[in-house]
């Protein structure tokens, strides 16, 4: 946390009892003069005008690009180009579109009114702009969409799945960047640049491109690249780091000189602190409240801060002294208070009285009810009792399910506020407690409860009963208009302002509804307890409320505000993105919205704007449609297909007897496994798991079967429904092993059956191997942490259903590519028959190779293959064996498809598959293959949804000459087709 403030914090806030530093700020008043000015606010009237015009201001959520030397920053806000002074927006591009992103280009390889200085992408289009607000006209496709950006040397660098790009200022299509094993990298000027690779070597330029030297030695497991003033700042593992210099040299004894490249400048007058997960502005719009001079109130990581929402600045920070995990401020009659809640208790600030303790209220055993109520500029209550722990839930709980509503709010005791100190006790009768399900607090002490009874019509009770300073409202909660729910999701506040009483008893604001959207009805409940329910904006599917503040969000994307509790709708000029505006929170202060933040509320003086624009139709979901594949494998039915199916069956395929129902799990896209279920078992899972899979790579595809003791997993009870799997490369063969895949590892399980290689467990997805004399290689894992380990091979073939001992497996290495590293594959395997070597290649078919070290687990210097585009079926007389090749285990998701239009009926699902390749730098050849795939022939339901417990897949070998041989298996429950093809081998 940044050390704050003002001289004067603790008394310009008053809401804790510690000041964070201090720093003389000029023109701001002297604590007496704060004082007496926040007390007089504190007992400003219930309503205040609301905070307005309302404005559309840009937040941190907002993907900031430049800051001009006039003082405007530029951003991409909500997927538009807007300019803001301050927090405020003050021009905005007239894109007909949204644009997924946005970059600069590096101010040594532009002009100032160079045609792309500005490069944009939307999807896999990419557009470049003169100016920052101007057109932006097309310059091409890229082969997949942008993950990340750089500065390079000559323009701004696009990282795709499909490769790396580079879009130059003077426009044209973007130009792809041939360096092997690209994963990241960063210019930092038009000369010097560093790349770091996918197996983690670093490559240094000082000539502007032509030649790079080779660092990795002085870069040890570097993992990320800034710029900060001159330097090339590059971050290792750990703590430590290197810079390149202004001349091209490493450095190591000092720390990196001027701001970090690409963030906004530093505001030395805001004290918000760094780690807070909000900005100031969005804090203000979820749980602010009006402070001083138009300033906002609002809370962030234990601290109190005033915000000026002119600016969007902290001014000042207070933190607090005791810990307390979630607080928000509220305004009562007589003051402003800040209610928190820590682990075991709820404490209540007096921030009129700078910051001191008022009241604490023990939590060690309290319901997850709501906390604290507060009828804005009125009074706050508790929910539960003054003294003493909180009483359990009145209802009957015999029954497995409450019968009574799930309102948080269901106390039959309430604590209110009556003033500084003194709070006042209240309970309900004991036939209205199971039912009580709201609580209003009053001035002086005095409540409301509102109860809810399970009925439709009040019949044998009153309406309202008064009974001192507790009035009691009686509704049906099936009463019409009234649809109280039983039951809600919602989870439990730390402070509701959902209703209020106004000053002739009438109770007005939120209540739970079935038939409302968010599950809320505006509704209004006269002095004599009638309810009345108010019409919402047509077609409304959100809400965001707060106290009387409220957004509605309707189908076709329009906003609608509230300031009354609901009775009356304004139309809200929308936002400056094009997106969806989904209200996210709202307070006094206003409302975030996707990206913006809206600051006031119209209280009718400032006229709704016109409803001019064509209604935007709400998108209905659809399924990401996968990459293409790089090269399509085409394959013709070789004849009529055969089939088996044994009704009321629930395993794999066709059985001699059915298979009573059992709970399926997966197992990779070759197997399933069927388990009993009978809930928890206190001495671990009993009875039997049937283990049912194709072994991998086998024409024939038969099913092998086992039955392998639920006692294999041990004491755990809880069973596992997904087996993901790893493919090492044995000679001729591809030997599974079981990953990490969803629910507990069940290793056990697929070793004992025989699918998989013992290894003492499940290693970390996804996983490649090969086998190497006597050891099993194997490196897994993803991201900027991948582990090189080493299995002993048993003497022996497993037998399937039988225990197998597991294989000693040692870790060798750990390997620490940068990030971007994970935008590739990885495979692993032979090269020449004896050196171990693992292969990178991403979307777009580049591929380089690493000799593996078998001893010490580490990675050799990149060497280029050929792309993946070129494959090539082996049985091709192209094909012949070569010394430098080698042979490899690839698994892949959408790399390797299948031709349309040539096997109907069936099409690969783009989701698993792997392969079985001999790779040089010359040519790749494809020896085998297995394409999960879906047969529309066949399939019970016809969705994106591939059930556990079913194989669905298409096998292929070039093992000879002329074409190859493939089949076709689709096994469900109690049935299993098979038909041999033909495969041709390998079109574009």
């Amino acid at each position: 946390m940044k050390r704050a403030a003002l001289t004067s914090a603790c008394a310009l806030l008053m809401a804790a009892v510690s000041c964070t530093g201090a720093r003389p700020t000029p023109n701001k008043p002297s604590s007496t003069e704060a004082a007496r000015g926040a007390k007089e606010d504190s007992k400003a009237s219930p309503r205040a005008p609301a905070l307005g015009p309302p404005r559309w201001v840009v937040t941190g959520a907002a993907a900031w690009i430049e800051r001009t030397e006039a003082g405007i920053d530029r951003s991409l806000a909500g997927g538009r180009r807007v300019e803001a002074r301050g927090a405020d927006v003050i021009a905005r591009a007239k894109d007909t579109v949204d644009f997924e992103g946005a970059a600069a280009a590096p101010p040594w390889s532009a002009a100032p009114a160079a045609p792309a200085r500005y490069v944009l992408w939307r999807e896999r289009e990419v557009f470049g702009a003169a100016t920052w607000l101007g057109e932006a006209r097309p310059l091409g496709k890229l082969p997949a969409t942008v993950q990340n950006t750089f500065d390079w040397l000559d323009g701004v660098g696009l990282v795709t799945a499909a490769g790396v790009f580079v879009v130059s200022p003077a426009g044209g299509p973007p130009r792809k960047l041939d360096l092997p094993g690209f994963a990241t990298g960063l210019a930092a000027d038009a000369r010097r640049a560093l790349v770091l690779t996918v197996f983690g070597h670093a490559r240094l330029t000082t000539d502007g491109g032509a030649t790079y030297r080779d660092v990795s030695a002085e870069l040890p497991e570097a993992t990320e690249l800034e710029v900060r003033g001159d330097d090339l700042h590059v971050l290792l593992r750990g703590e430590e780091s290197r810079l390149v210099d202004a001349r091209g040299a490493l450095v190591s004894d000092r720390a990196p000189q001027g701001p970090r490249r690409h963030e906004p400048p530093p505001e030395l007058d805001d004290f918000w602190p760094e780690d807070a997960a909000q900005s100031p502005l969005e804090a203000a719009a979820a749980y602010g409240l009006r402070w001083l001079e138009g300033d906002a109130l609002a809370i962030a990581e234990g601290a109190v801060a005033r915000v000026d929402l002119r600016t969007g600045r902290a001014t000042a920070l207070l933190a607090l002294e005791t810990a307390e995990d979630t607080c928000a401020p509220l305004r009562v009659k007589d003051g402003a208070l800040l209610v928190c809640e820590s682990h075991n208790r709820a404490t209540v600030f007096d921030l009129a009285s700078g910051g001191r303790i008022e009241r604490t209220f023990d939590l060690p055993d309290a319901p997850t009810w709501d906390r604290f109520v507060v009828a804005d500029g009125e009074a706050l209550g508790f929910v539960g009792p003054c003294e003493g722990p909180a009483p359990g839930s009145p209802a009957d709980v015999v029954a497995s399910a409450s019968p009574t509503n799930a309102s948080n709010q269901r106390s039959p005791v309430f604590c209110v506020r009556k003033g500084p100190g003194a709070w006042v006790e209240h309970r309900v009768a004991p036939a209205d407690a199971s039912d009580v399900v709201a609580w209003i607090p009053r001035a002086e002490g005095a409540a409301v409860a509102l109860v809810a009874l399970p009925v439709t019509f009040v019949h044998n009770a009153p309406r309202v009963t008064v009974r001192g300073a507790l009035r009691v409202v009686r509704v049906g909660r099936n009463e019409p208009p009234l649809d109280i729910t039983t039951y809600s999701s919602e989870t439990s506040a730390l402070l509701t302002r959902a209703l209020h009483v106004t000053p002739d008893g009438t109770l007005e604001g939120w209540l739970p509804s079935a038939h409302g959207p968010s599950n809320l009805a505006a509704v209004t409940i006269d002095a004599e307890g009638r309810p009345r329910q108010h019409a919402l904006p047509a077609q409304t599917v959100s809400l965001t409320i707060s106290g009387r503040f409220g957004i509605a969000r309707t189908e076709t994307e329009r906003l609608f505000e509230t300031t009354d509790y609901g009775r009356s709708f304004r139309l809200v000029e929308p936002p400056p993105s094009g997106g969806s505006a989904e209200p996210m929170s709202c307070s006094e202060i206003g409302c975030q919205v996707g990206t913006f933040v809206r600051i006031g509320w119209n209280d009718g003086s400032t006229p709704a704007p016109e409803d001019t624009a064509p209604p935007k139709q709400n998108p209905e979901y659809q399924r990401p449609i996968p990459e293409p594949p790089l090269v399509r494998l085409a394959c013709r039915y070789a004849g009529p297909g055969e089939g088996k199916r044994i009704p009321d069956s629930f395993g794999l395929g066709y059985t001699q007897t059915p298979i009573a129902r059992l709970t399926p799990g997966r197992i990779g896209f070759t197997g399933g496994m069927f388990i009993p279920w009978s809930g928890p078992q206190p001495g671990g899972a009993t009875g039997d798991a049937e283990v049912a899979y194709v072994p991998l790579l086998d024409l024939a595809a038969p099913i092998v079967r086992t039955t392998i003791p639920l006692s294999r997993l041990g004491p755990t009870p809880f069973h596992p429904y997904e087996i993901r799997l790893g493919y090492v490369l044995d000679g001729t063969k591809v030997r599974a092993v079981a990953t990490a895949g969803m629910g507990r590892c069940a290793a056990s399980l697929v070793d004992d059956a025989g699918l998989t290689l013992p290894i003492g467990g499940c290693i970390e997805d996804p996983a490649v191997g090969v086998v190497h004399g006597s050891r099993a290689l194997l490196v897994s894992g993803t991201g900027n942490s991948q582990a090189v380990s080493a299995v002993e091979l048993p003497r022996s073939a497993p037998t399937p259903g039988r225990a197998v001992l597991p294989g000693a497996r040692r870790e060798l290495g750990l390997l620490h590519p940068p990030d971007a590293a994970s935008r590739f594959d990885l495979a692993a395997g032979l090269l020449r028959g004896k050196d171990p070597v693992v292969v990178a290649v991403d979307a777009g078919g580049d591929a380089v190779l690493a000799p593996l070290d078998p001893d010490r687990g580490t990675l050799g210097p990149e060497k280029r293959l050929a792309s993946l585009e070129g494959l090539t079926a082996a049985s091709d007389p192209r094909c012949a064996p070569q010394p430098d090749d080698a042979r490899v285990v690839l698994p892949f998701d959408t790399e390797i498809g299948l031709a349309q239009g040539m096997l109907h009926g069936i099409v690969a699902s783009g989701s698993a598959g792997f392969a079985v390749l001999r790779w040089s730098p010359a040519r790749v050849c494809l020896e085998a293959v297995e394409i999960a795939v879906r047969d529309e022939r066949h399939e019970v339901e016809l969705g994106a949804y591939d059930p556990p417990g079913t194989v669905r897949k298409l096998i292929a070998r070039f093992d000879g000459k002329g074409p190859g041989k493939g089949t076709l298996v689709v096994l469900g429950f109690g049935t299993e087709v098979r038909q041999p093809l033909t495969c041709e081998g390998i079109v574009r």
